[in-house]
């Protein structure tokens, strides 16, 4: 009896897999592209391709940004400022602990039996060389901020300007806080800083190769939303990514213009470190950016790749050789055990007691976390359209598992090797300087109380040799560090500007080419003329950024990176769930047509729409109905009365004391416990219906969904229950409906999914 029910299960399974293969993918990319709102037209020599409400919408969200940021800059840096405090005090538990779960189940799929699939047909081979296309997803996803922080954030971590800079200040040696600087700059551009590339690279390539779905983010949510993903749904899915695209993009242009300026300034003092300089470097830059964004991905955007990462890697063995070799080596091996050891630690750590700022010795820094970690996650969190598209677009071909490595391990590795040589030579410098007895009141000092000068960095270099880092600014950092090559320093220097000037151009229309192909529903070749809309589009934001910082610009652009990163944190927990049931359809273990809700939540017909409100301010006579169904009783018993209760004194329970908060301090607590115990009670009924009719999911997203739109889940439980008797009622009048399991037997469309 089992022998013959597996291979049961095996021919079914065999049938899927068949169905699967005999996909037209070329033809199911266009026709599904096509499915999506768009415009099509020429205008006597161009061309234009464009779905009106994505490109319509965020074009005007991000230009009246950058109007009021223009027109209102001190308000609108102030307001920035007091959002990226809300975001650090109230959601850093969801930045730290999102991160994680996505770096367990990465690994946890790399070690599936699912890996071995590919991004594309079974016999698909990858479209670039493993060289070329490591260069690109690496020059991609890390661009600038190896350069501005290769030798900044080690030292920054080692001697912080404040007493206790981080939790690791004043508590060890001098050479156990040089390790702990190393180990904090691994943990945050190491695997948590790629894992979210990865997640949304894989699982739009993996859609788009085998399903032949668009090229755009509203694709990562098809296992969830199915059809959907066609609506305004996915339109607003899209517009959320280009908002995000735009914003991440332009904090790498912020932080690279500002060391470009500081190493022009280095090589001709004529040319100030100031606001406008930078404006004008940025339009310089955009413009190259344009020009290699309309000569598109193979010729332009390849090879500007190729050289960054050539540049980069001449520039990180000439340091290496020129340096003392051996420690760095020791520094390397050494900073590769200690990350392994602590990162677990690091990667849930919150700073929970130091934000409260409340240590009795004063030993605490609570601003950290919100100048690093949480910049950092949100950094990456805003680049994951742009990035994990890009990467996405030139992964053709390469299996689950390739995929993972070059994606996740490779770049980790050659992270941890960039920052253990830039980032041990800065430590070095820094303790042969403070050994040397300099000071940071040299290159700051008066005479006889009136004349002063600043910036003495070349005539205390001329007496000691060396620079205390630790003085010096962000930006001057990695250029004091080339320049202590001596003659050769000002090569070096200039080899920098020009690797710094490319990974700036290739942010900049790699950028302007994901976001065009987002708002052209994922079109591989959008017109030219839409890409230098984008890409001046980026050069206005950026310009609009540092304008509102002033001053104080890095902190403005770390600020729209956080912000942005927030929304897109919930949407990308789903992908998770999305990639988990992608592969197990792709595998033949479940049917794409199966196990799954008979309407969808988020199709609101008028019966739904009128529904809604009864369920939004009573949804306890809702929940008494379904129970009663569930149990197959009596509506009109003692126990409907009894469900009521049940569901509705915690729901107005949660009304009343928030009401009563206003007298009575603190009982607002009580009320939101009572909240949960509703989200709680209603989330066990939606999993007893989902259980009942075999339907793919888990108790985690039945919380979620009760506690974000309970009035259209219980809509929709509703529907299924009914459903499911009008069929149950059919088939014992011998009316067979064949295709869904569970209880009823009616074959859902694959809009029906969530």
């Amino acid at each position: 009896m089992s022998n013959r029910v597996d291979v049961e299960m095996d021919e079914e399974q065999q049938k899927r897999l068949e169905k699967i293969k005999s996909r037209d993918i070329e033809q199911l990319a266009i026709d599904q592209m096509n499915r999506c709102h768009h415009v099509s037209f020429k205008l006597g020599p161009f061309s234009f391709y464009f779905n009106p409400v994505t490109t319509f919408l965020s074009a005007a969200i991000i230009w009246l940004f950058v109007i009021l940021v223009v027109v209102f800059p001190s308000e609108a840096d102030d307001l920035m400022a007091d959002v990226k405090d809300w975001i650090t005090d109230k959601w850093t538990w969801l930045y730290v602990g999102t991160q994680d779960v996505w770096a367990f189940f990465i690994i946890a799929l790399y070690f599936s039996k699912y890996s071995n699939m590919r991004l594309g047909k079974d016999d698909e081979k990858p479209e670039f060389s493993d060289g070329a296309y490591f260069m690109m997803l690496f020059s991609t996803g890390i661009s600038i901020g190896l350069f501005y922080y290769g030798v900044a954030e080690p030292v920054s971590h080692y001697r912080t300007k404040e007493k206790y800079g981080n939790r690791y200040q004043n508590r060890y040696s001098d050479n156990q806080a040089a390790q702990d600087a190393i180990n904090l700059t691994y943990f945050h551009w190491g695997i948590h800083g790629w894992i979210v590339y990865v997640i949304i690279g894989l699982l739009l390539g993996f859609l788009s190769y085998r399903r032949g779905l668009p090229l755009t983010m509203r694709t990562c949510f098809y296992p969830i939303l199915g059809d959907l993903i066609y609506g305004l749904i996915g339109d607003m899915i899209d517009t959320l990514c280009i908002i995000c695209t735009l914003f991440g993009v332009c904090t790498s242009l912020g932080l690279g213009v500002m060391q470009l300026n500081n190493g022009i300034h280095r090589i001709n003092s004529d040319i100030a470190e100031s606001t406008d300089n930078q404006i004008i470097i940025i339009w310089c830059v955009t413009a190259l950016a344009t020009i290699s964004v309309i000569s598109g991905l193979k010729v332009g955007i390849r090879r500007l790749s190729e050289i960054c990462f050539g540049i980069g890697c001449f520039i990180m063995f000439f340091i290496f050789f020129s340096s003392d070799t051996w420690y760095l080596l020791n520094v390397f091996v050494q900073s590769i055990g200690y990350y392994l050891q602590w990162i677990i630690q690091l990667g849930f750590h919150t700073e929970a007691f130091a934000q409260e700022g409340n240590a009795p010795d004063g030993k605490e820094n609570p601003s950290w976390i919100d100048s690093w970690t949480i910049f950092y996650w949100g950094w990456w969190i805003s680049w994951s359209p742009f990035v994990g598209m890009f990467i996405a677009k030139i992964s053709r071909g390469r299996t689950i598992k390739d995929f993972i490595i070059y994606t996740l391990t490779l770049p980790s590795l050659y992270s941890f090797l960039w920052m253990a040589i830039f980032g041990g030579v800065g430590i070095q410098m820094q303790n042969t300087a403070e050994k040397a007895g300099i000071t940071c009141q040299m290159y700051n000092m008066t005479v006889n109380n009136t004349a002063k000068y600043s910036n003495r960095w070349d005539e205390v270099y001329a007496m000691y040799g060396t620079t205390m880092l630790s003085c010096r600014g962000t930006t001057e950092m990695w250029f004091d560090v080339m320049m202590s090559h001596k003659d050769l320093g000002m090569m070096m220097s200039v080899l920098s500007l020009i690797a710094i000037i490319l990974y700036f151009v290739t942010s900049s229309d790699s950028g302007s080419l994901v976001i065009d192909c987002l708002s052209a529903n994922g079109n591989p070749e959008p017109p030219v003329l839409q890409r230098i809309f984008w890409a001046f589009t980026e050069g206005a934001t950026a310009t609009a950024l540092l304008k509102a910082g002033g001053q104080k610009s890095l902190s403005a652009l770390q600020t729209v990176s956080v912000s942005v990163g927030l929304p897109f944190t919930f949407c990308l927990n789903w992908t998770c769930v999305a990639m988990w049931r992608a592969v197990r359809e792709e595998y033949g273990e479940i049917d794409e047509q199966e196990g799954r809700w008979y309407r969808s939540m988020w199709s609101i017909s008028t019966k739904v729409f009128v529904q809604i409100p009864l369920d939004t301010l009573a949804p306890w006579y809702r929940l008494a109905k379904l129970r009663l169904k569930l149990n197959k009783q009596d509506s009109n018993g003692g126990m409907f009365i009894l469900y009521a209760i049940q569901f509705g004194l915690p729901f107005y329970l949660w009304i009343i004391l928030m009401i009563v908060e206003v007298g009575v301090e603190q009982i607002s607590y009580v009320a939101w416990a009572c909240l949960m115990a509703f989200f709680a009670f209603s989330s066990g009924v939606r999993g007893e219906i989902r259980e009942q009719f075999d339907i793919e999911g888990n108790m985690i997203e039945d919380l979620f969904t009760m506690v974000l739109v309970y009035p259209l889940g219980l809509s929709q439980q509703n529907d299924q229950l009914e459903f499911g008797e009008t069929n149950n009622e059919k088939k014992e009048n011998g009316i067979e409906m064949g295709g869904m399991k569970g209880a009823y037997t009616n074959t859902p469309t694959v809009a029906q999914k969530v």
